[in-house]
């Protein structure tokens, strides 16, 4: 009997072994310090552990370490960013689109900056450089200089994430044909269709993200890449090149139109339907009697208590002028707005998707942030967008394009312009109309995004990378890339035989005279 016993026990040890055993080693390097940046790559580092893998994670979000599942985390960056600005008198500055894209890059500059001198990149790089690592997540929206521990780690397969839409910066990771003429830079706000005046002004905003990024930020990278990795630290550049895939934030149905190399996959909206719970609080008041909920959410790197006493107020009289209508309210400091009616219910934190995804909410207000608006349509909720930067402004253009909802700049934001804005949109059924076809061209994959990020990633680990996928035009020449050498020696020989025959035809005429 005991040994029968003993035999089963060693069988069912045998069997659970594969479930336990985490098969590859996997460097998830996040960069970008936003909890919603979190929350997207959050999806993507859940469902590879879920899966087997071993995860290193560098995160700006505190969590909890367990086996297999390791975190290097980095305190309050995104504050000690916001505070070097604020010192700088630049980050409350008017901002068109230069000041968009020049700002996007001193953010990414300053971000590098302090995140290079933290414990937990001296942690990684104290790990023995005999260790493992199966393959490199990276998360490119910025924090290039990190790309110097794929060197470090002996070169593993990479794979570069972005929850920020498809970046302009993409073009340089996988050689994306981008025409300056047709795809509006993320800075501006133009749609496809562009004046004479617009394409001028659209390529000089291209031209100029391509110089900031390629001559100004990633020559600083470098420099900081050699400095933490050593003198013969490879260009970021050419690491950067060597993704085998590159997954981006974006989707057809919302974005515009651009042709990607197959190493390019949209995996837009991966985050949208992630278990989230509703906190009582909120239920108890979703379940007071109204005409439908309305959500106020400035997302995570937009504080409602920043946006000064004025701006509070507004919003505030503005909800208690609405009865009939339940407001939660994202806001980070509630103590300050008291008195608050009943109508409205004030949280520093809330379960954005899963509020949207309720039936009885009828309406977001928020600042354009792609993942919000992501989540918007999926759940063809139609929209108020007060954009602030980077892509805000771009995103609700989109969307007021497209008859999903209306655009108020922080500026115009007072109590009658957003109470007209909340009526106009509540009484046209054509926003929640449009918002529910979005919705539908959104929801209609042949696989769910989560799992197309999860698919691609693992067959990088499968074959040790993808190279057959990756364009051949990123070691070729600018020069001969786009023909400019066939051009110069086809004109060359045109110029040759022109003089040839003008030669000969003057020869001719002397010798008959």
């Amino acid at each position: 009997m005991l040994h029968s016993t003993g035999k089963y026990l060693i069988a069912l040890v045998l069997v659970s072994l594969p479930a336990t055993i985490h098969c590859d080693n996997i460097l998830f390097l996040q960069t970008t310090p936003s909890r919603s940046h979190h929350i997207w790559n959050k999806q993507i580092f859940n469902r590879l552990y879920d899966n087997g893998h071993n995860l290193t994670i560098l995160t700006f979000e505190q969590e909890q370490s367990i086996p297999g599942k390791s975190f290097f985390y980095v305190p309050k960056l995104y504050a000690r960013i916001m505070a070097e600005f604020a010192a700088e008198d630049s980050a409350g500055s008017a901002m068109g689109p230069v000041g968009n894209i020049i700002n996007m890059y001193s953010f990414y500059e300053k971000a590098s900056r302090i995140l290079a001198q933290e414990p937990a990149i001296k942690h990684l790089l104290n790990y023995p450089e005999s260790f493992k690592f199966d393959l490199i997540i990276h998360d490119f929206t910025m924090g290039q200089f990190l790309l110097g521990f794929v060197q470090r780690f002996g070169n593993p397969p990479l794979v570069s994430v972005s929850a920020f839409n498809l970046p302009s910066y993409t073009m340089h990771l996988a050689d994306i044909p981008v025409r300056f003429t047709t795809l509006p830079n993320y800075a501006c706000e133009y749609d496809q269709h562009m004046s004479f005046m617009e394409r001028i002004a659209n390529t000089f905003y291209w031209l100029l993200d391509s110089y900031h990024r390629q001559f100004r930020f990633m020559a600083s990278e470098d420099g900081r890449a050699r400095e933490l990795f050593g003198s013969n630290t490879t260009s970021v550049k050419k690491i950067e090149k060597s993704s085998s895939v590159v997954l981006v934030n974006s989707d057809f149905s919302m974005d515009y139109h651009q042709a990607l190399p197959p190493n390019v996959i949209p995996v837009g909206g991966l985050h949208i339907t992630r278990p989230e719970k509703i906190p009582q609080i909120i239920a108890d008041f979703m379940d007071i009697p109204s005409k439908g909920v309305i959500l106020l959410s400035f997302g995570t790197n937009v504080q409602s208590e920043g946006l000064g006493k004025n701006v509070n107020e507004a919003i505030l009289k503005t909800f208690t002028n609405l009865p009939d209508y339940n407001f939660i309210w994202k806001h980070g400091d509630p103590e300050s707005l008291e008195p608050v009616p009943p109508n409205v219910l004030v949280q520093k934190w809330v379960p954005q998707g899963a509020i949207l995804s309720d039936s009885r909410t009828k309406l977001l207000i928020g600042h354009g942030g792609l993942l919000g608006l992501q989540e918007a349509t999926w759940y063809g909720i139609p929209t108020i967008g007060i954009p602030f930067f980077a892509d805000q402004l771009q995103n609700v253009d989109k969307l007021v394009r497209g008859g999903g909802g209306l655009r108020l700049f922080l500026d115009e934001l007072n109590e009658n312009s957003l109470k007209q804005a909340i009526d106009s949109v509540l009484s046209d059924k054509r926003y929640r109309q449009n918002m529910e076809a979005r919705s539908r061209l959104f929801r209609n994959q042949p696989q769910p995004p989560l799992e197309r990020a999860i698919f691609w990633i693992e067959k990088v680990l499968e074959n040790k990378g993808l190279p057959h996928l990756m364009s051949p035009g990123q070691d070729i020449p600018f020069y001969q890339l786009y023909g400019i050498d066939l051009i110069c020696t086809t004109l060359l020989i045109i110029a040759g035989v022109h003089i040839l025959c003008k030669m000969a035809l003057s020869f001719s005429f002397n010798k008959q005279s």
